[in-house]
């Protein structure tokens, strides 16, 4: 996803900083250790005390961005489409309001 984005995408870059500003709201404060995946470009994991949560930036403004404890990514990387699908909408870690 490198170079210009099309019409209504995001850039990788403009999604991750999404996920980001996603992230700090769910956490309370910005995390020292996110790093972004080398082949899944909009897949970043990060640290929070003991636990490790992945995030998935969105690809254009419609989307929000994902976070998901590690273990359940996991689940749902090995799950029928559906089931994954079921697993990211029931377990997304959302900002309570």
């Amino acid at each position: 996803m490198n170079g210009m984005p099309r019409p209504g995408r995001l850039s990788e870059h403009e999604g991750r900083a999404r996920a980001g500003r996603h992230l700090r709201r769910l956490i309370g404060n910005a995390p020292n250790d996110l790093c972004w995946d080398h082949d899944h470009h909009l897949q970043g994991h990060v640290h929070v005390g003991e636990r490790e949560l992945v995030v998935i930036a969105p690809r254009d403004e419609v989307h929000e961005p994902i976070v998901l404890l590690a273990e359940d990514w996991d689940e749902a990387c090995h799950a029928s489409s559906q089931r994954a699908a079921d697993i990211v909408r029931e377990r997304a870690i959302r900002v309570q309001l």
